[in-house]
C-alpha cells in the first residue's frame, strides 16, 4: 500500500510506515486518515504483530499539524473543522493504543507538538543519539494540550510541564532518563537496533502479545487491588490458550 504520504511496507510479520510529506510530516486530514486505515488493516491481519513508524526526513520525524490547515480554519472561523481535526487525531492515536499490534517509534530528527504526541502513545520507542523531543506550540502561542495527554502518561508530571512551558525540545539522553524512549543510538546503529527488537517481538505468539498490552495499558489505570483482580483474570485467560499449555510443556520437557 502507498499513498505519497505515506508509505508502508509489508515484511512479512512486521509493516513499517513511513511518513513522507516533505518538509515536516504534519499530521494533516489526509496523513491521519491515511494512518487510520493502514492501522485498520494491520489489525485484522493474523500475520503481522509489529508495526515500526519512521520518516523519510532525517531532520524532522513529524512536526504535529499542519499550521496551514490551522490558518485556513481560523480565517474561515470554523470551528467545526478545529473539532473534527482534533477528534480525527484522537481517534488515530488511540487506535494506536488499542490495537493488538506492538507499535514502535523509530525517531531521527525532532518529534515536536502532535509528533511528539505520536511518538508518546507507541509501546516503544528508540531513536537516534541527535534526534529531540519537544511540545513546542507555545513558542507560537498554541499549547500542546492534547499531544501532553500521552506525553503525561510516559513521564513525569514535571518533566512534561518543563515541555509545555519552556517550548524547548529534550535530548535523547533527558528523553531517555525521563522515560519517554526506551533507548537512543548512534544513527548508523538505530536500524540495526529496531530490526533486533522486532526479530524478539515476532518470536512471540500474537494472542499472548495482544492479552499483554492490552492487560498493561488498562490494569496501569486502574487502582492496585482492581488491577491485581484485573491482571488475575489475565493470567487465567493467557492459561487456556494452545500456545501456552505448548510453552510449559516444552520447558518442562527440557528440565
Amino acid at each position: 500500500f502507498m499513498t505519497d504520504i505515506l508509505v508502508s511496507k509489508d515484511d512479512g510479520q512486521v509493516v513499517t510506515l513511513t511518513l513522507n510529506d516533505a518538509p515536516a510530516n504534519c499530521l494533516t486530514m489526509e496523513m491521519m486518515s491515511a494512518i487510520k486505515m493502514e492501522i485498520d488493516r494491520v489489525n485484522q491481519s493474523k500475520d503481522h504483530k509489529l508495526v515500526i513508524f519512521e520518516s523519510s526526513n532525517e531532520k524532522i520525524f513529524c512536526s504535529g499539524h499542519s499550521f496551514n490547515e490551522v490558518q485556513e480554519m481560523i480565517k474561515n472561523n470554523d470551528k467545526k473543522s478545529q473539532e473534527l481535526l482534533f477528534a480525527e487525531c484522537s481517534e488515530m492515536l488511540m487506535k494506536i493504543r488499542t490495537s493488538p499490534k506492538i507499535f514502535v517509534a523509530k525517531v531521527r530528527g525532532i518529534a515536536t507538538a502532535g509528533g511528539l504526541g505520536l511518538v508518546s502513545i507507541m509501546d516503544c520507542v528508540f531513536s537516534s543519539k541527535s534526534a529531540r523531543f519537544a511540545l513546542g506550540g507555545i513558542n507560537f502561542n498554541f499549547g500542546c494540550h492534547q499531544p501532553s495527554v500521552s506525553v503525561a502518561r510516559a513521564i513525569s508530571s514535571k518533566n512534561v510541564m518543563e515541555l509545555l512551558v519552556s517550548g524547548q525540545p529534550l535530548n535523547a539522553q533527558r528523553a531517555q532518563e525521563a522515560g519517554l524512549i526506551n533507548e537512543y543510538l548512534e544513527d548508523d546503529e538505530l536500524d540495526k537496533r529496531v530490526e533486533l527488537f522486532s526479530q524478539q517481538v515476532c518470536d512471540h505468539t500474537p494472542e499472548v502479545l495482544a492479552l499483554t498490552k492490552e492487560t498493561l495499558y488498562k490494569q496501569s489505570a486502574m487502582k492496585i487491588s482492581d488491577a491485581y483482580d484485573f491482571a488475575s483474570k489475565a493470567m487465567v485467560e493467557n492459561l487456556q490458550m494452545p500456545e501456552t499449555k505448548k510453552g510449559i510443556d516444552t520447558f518442562l520437557n527440557k528440565n
